[in-house]
């Protein structure tokens, strides 16, 4: 099948770029407070697995982004992450 495409367009959602600094602040503090458990290197890795997973359940955004690292910690923490983890600043 022969085309003669002169332009190709892409529609970006801008919304998700504007707060993509958010989503890698988040990533860098819940690396934080794993850091007892886990490299930095290894959460990240864990977690962007966790999100591949979940992506055709959760979709992206926000719901899923969070659902993935609560995933994630029980993961990488053995399930044995105690609340008084979550109250880190």
């Amino acid at each position: 099948m022969k085309t003669n495409f002169k332009v190709i367009a892409f529609d970006a959602d801008d919304t998700l770029w504007v707060n993509e600094t958010f989503f890698r602040e988040t990533e860098e503090k819940f690396c934080a407070l794993l850091a007892e458990f886990s490299t930095s290197n290894k959460t990240m890795e864990e977690l962007f697995a966790t999100e591949m997973q979940n992506l055709e359940e959760y979709g992206y955004g926000t719901k899923g982004f969070v659902l993935s690292m609560i995933e994630t910690a029980l993961k990488i923490t053995k399930i044995k992450y105690h609340s008084k983890h979550w109250s880190r600043s």
